[in-house]
Formats: C-alpha cells, sequence, structure tokens
C-alpha cells in the first residue's frame, strides 16, 4: 500500500504529497527539491540532515545508523537524516539551502 501523506517543506513553504513507502530523502528529490546527499541515502555523510519542525515522536526510532552519526555530530533531536526517516501526516521539515 502506497500511502501518501501531506509533507511541509522549509524555506520553501510548499506542501507536497509524500509517499509512506520511500524515505524522506526520496519523497524530495521525487519532487525536485534539491538537497544534498553525497552518499547515495546511505547514512554515511549527514548531508541530507533535516530539522523537524514538529511530530518528531510520530518519526520512527533512529536506527543504529542515524543514532551513532547524531552523537558523534552531536545532532539535538529534532536533527535528522532524511534518507533514514520516513514521511508521516502533517510532518513539517527545514533544510538548509546551499
Amino acid at each position: 500500500m502506497n500511502k501518501k501523506v501531506n509533507l511541509q517543506i522549509l524555506p520553501e513553504g510548499i506542501v507536497v504529497k509524500a509517499s509512506q513507502n520511500l524515505t524522506l530523502l526520496e519523497n524530495l528529490l521525487a519532487h525536485k527539491i534539491e538537497i544534498n546527499h553525497s552518499c547515495g541515502g546511505m547514512g554515511s555523510c549527514g548531508t541530507c540532515r533535516v530539522f523537524v519542525e514538529n511530530k518528531e515522536s510520530l518519526l520512527n526510532e533512529k536506527n543504529e545508523i542515524e543514532k551513532e552519526f547524531a552523537e558523534e555530530r552531536g545532532f539535538s533531536d529534532c536533527e535528522r537524516l532524511s534518507c533514514q526517516i520516513h514521511p508521516v501526516e502533517g510532518l513539517i521539515i527545514r533544510y538548509k539551502k546551499d
């Protein structure tokens, strides 16, 4: 089942329909949002980091890759790797544009 959810992307301020079958990174790329992703979604570079503006508690728990990366880089709870999470309804994320 390919459930679509509303995802708000900042700083653009746009809302897109995101597939819960894809990672957040895959959804951003599918919607032509240019976000860095040097390692191709393997969770090893951290360039696809996003800031979750709401609903952190509804996201999947950090996996080992993300936990280790977040600890090494001193991420706050709202900083996540977009290649390691899946969107939930009403999620609002912010990313740094180059």
